[in-house]
């Protein structure tokens, strides 16, 4: 089967023109998709809502307010243990950066039990900074969230902290610590199950950081860092995902890689290249191996792109917009592995032409139940377009035979078995 997006019908959850930072993750106790997102028609409340899908139509329920406030940069996911949605934020007030948990409902309301929510760091001593992709991440081994925020009380450096739920949706936050001391303030975060740790990466201005996070102490929010790898000369984020792109690594569970997607400033081009981990030891995978994108990959705030893998399909996606302008095409790519390297497809599958995206989201956890079964749903707004708003896609890497860039200049074919 050729990749493929799926146009659901209610595909769009808010109308609103500067619909922004949006992010999406997976309740598999109710089969939901869940939004959380940034209503510019609402005062720049935070708001979340969750949908429900029978063949390719959406059914959402009513929008609910997390945060009455100026909120950007959300980032979500779901606590398989205590069954709750994590949401993270920024606040107005130099930045606070703060979490909340809530339980989903089965008539896809939300319930707080009254609780409000915790602050990750205050900001009061120096403006943070944040964005939402990668923000938090969930362990379900440890059965914490984790937190990534830029602390402008610390010369802007980047840090990292853990948050658990006590009881019903009342969290508790351990100490963050620093896990990059440049003022970048772009990461991803990169839950691994094969040594149940979560992985940072991140840009330090010149070149890519990963690092392990071991987590130990009273709900396993003390965070000890692993020695810092670095990857590449004048590579970075800076030129992909920015502020409002997707998540710039993947965790492939069929290799046990960690794909990474990133601008390299010597060859002026978006890549992809691979880490694996063994205890809490990083190893980058040689630069030779790096593949180059077709999928699209402008720079800046407006277009970021970002990765994906679907378990079901075996296949990796990478995912963005073509240009900054609100006429720029939204498209994406598939590519397997090939021993050390990669087979790309080397063409194109269109998601949808003629609009300016921003915050363009997959869940960090495989979605492939039901009718969301073999594919990979993207959360993304249209600033400044023709209609405007928040919607959901699907995207579908496909089967069979692949051709790459070798194959379309009259090469041999690569298939993915």
């Amino acid at each position: 089967a050729a990749p493929s997006t799926t146009t659901l019908t209610n595909h769009q959850f808010n109308g609103t023109d500067g619909v922004e930072h949006t992010s999406i993750c997976y309740d598999p106790d109710n089969e939901f998709i869940i939004v959380a997102y940034r209503d510019v028609g609402d005062s720049n409340y935070g708001k979340i809502r969750a949908a429900s899908i029978s063949g390719t139509e959406l059914t959402w329920g009513t929008e609910t307010t997390f945060s009455s406030a100026a909120s950007t940069n959300m980032g979500i996911c779901y606590n398989t243990s205590d069954d709750r949605i994590m949401i993270a934020w920024s606040g107005p007030s130099s930045n606070t950066i703060y979490v909340q948990a809530a339980e989903v409902n089965s008539d896809k309301s939300f319930d707080f039990e009254g609780e409000s929510a915790s602050t990750v760091d205050s900001g009061g001593d120096g403006g943070n900074q944040s964005q939402g992709y990668g923000m938090i991440e969930y362990n379900p081994t440890y059965n914490t969230a984790t937190v990534c925020f830029e602390n402008g009380a610390d010369s802007s450096h980047n840090y990292v902290a853990a948050v658990s739920i006590s009881s019903g949706s009342a969290l508790d936050v351990g100490t963050a610590v620093e896990f990059d001391d440049t003022s970048e303030e772009f990461w991803g975060q990169s839950y691994d199950p094969d040594i149940t740790k979560t992985v940072l990466v991140y840009d330090n201005g010149t070149k890519i950081g990963a690092r392990v996070m071991t987590q130990s102490g009273t709900g396993n929010r003390t965070i000890a860092l692993g020695t810092e790898a670095l990857y590449g000369n004048n590579s970075g984020f800076t030129a992909v995902s920015e502020y409002y792109g997707g998540m710039p690594i993947a965790y492939d569970t069929d290799s046990n890689r960690h794909h990474v997607i990133f601008y390299d400033e010597v060859d002026s081009a978006v890549r992809m290249n691979y880490f694996t981990v063994s205890g809490t030891t990083v190893t980058w995978s040689a630069a030779s191996n790096a593949t180059s994108l077709a999928s699209g990959t402008a720079a800046g705030n407006e277009t970021g792109g970002g990765i994906a893998y679907n378990a079901a399909r075996n296949r990796l996606i990478t995912y963005g917009a073509t240009a900054t302008s609100t006429s720029s095409n939204y498209n994406f790519e598939y590519h397997v592995v090939s021993g050390t390297t990669y087979a790309s497809d080397g063409r194109v599958t269109a998601i949808e032409d003629g609009l300016r995206t921003r915050s363009q989201h997959v869940p960090s956890v495989q979605v492939n139940d039901g009718d969301f079964a073999n594919k990979t749903p993207l959360v993304y707004s249209d600033v400044g377009g023709s209609t405007g708003g928040g919607r959901v896609k699907l995207m579908d890497a496909g089967t069979g035979i692949i051709e790459d860039t070798v194959a379309a200049s009259g090469g041999t074919e690569t298939t993915d078995g």
